[in-house]
């Protein structure tokens, strides 16, 4: 199952104040925007490639926490067990350091399954083939909802930093680093599916 975080734009209004970032020229970054179009290009190349998803928020309002969670219950009754959650988002260090992080990094629960321990793991040794040029920042353990609070293998990744200026120009403004960034999630859920065996029905 797929997840763009937080809400993106309805009507041209951005529904999850408080996730963007404005650069000192003006420009500003909405996280749930980008989450949401590094999904779409997940979606797309995971369909040209015959490899069944579930888009388990396609609104771009904020869908509430409870609500994301009993949908992937529901979800993965209805496929037998046989699914797993990425959750994208974006990263954004502090304000008060403020562009100072780069890279990526993953988020198991604190009571990680195996199964989310090995995507995590994947996601890792993926991610230094797709970018030699970054930094893997670890496997990192939280207590957050949609992985913590859900029965299935689940990971949030916190592709790049949306705050640095050398991640929002080689990554996230850029079309390629979109693409790079989608390529790199469809090899994790590809690497996970043969590892694990882990691969719902066609909607």
């Amino acid at each position: 199952m797929l997840i763009g975080g937080h809400g993106g734009m309805d009507a041209g209004e951005y529904q999850t104040q408080g996730k963007q970032f404005t650069f000192p020229d003006g420009t500003t970054v909405h996280e749930g925007k980008i989450n949401r179009d590094v999904k779409q290009r997940v979606m797309e190349q995971l369909y040209l490639e015959k490899i069944p998803y579930i888009d388990l928020v396609p609104e771009q309002k904020d869908i509430r926490l409870r609500e994301r969670i009993e949908r992937a219950e529901r979800r993965n009754k209805e496929h037998g067990g046989k699914t797993f959650v990425v959750d994208i988002h974006f990263n954004a260090s502090p304000s008060e350091k403020a562009g100072q992080a780069r890279g990526s990094e993953v988020h198991i629960s604190t009571k990680a399954s195996k199964n989310s321990k090995l995507l995590a793991k994947i996601s890792q040794d993926v991610f230094t083939k797709h970018f030699p040029e970054s930094r893997f920042r670890g496997i990192k353990r939280k207590r957050w909802a949609i992985i913590h609070l859900t029965s299935m293998p689940a990971i949030l990744i916190e592709c790049f930093f949306m705050d640095n200026i050398y991640d929002y120009l080689h990554y996230i403004s850029s079309p390629c680093g979109l693409d790079r960034i989608a390529a790199y999630i469809v090899d994790v859920i590809k690497e996970f599916i043969r590892q694990s065996n882990k691969l719902p029905k066609a909607a």
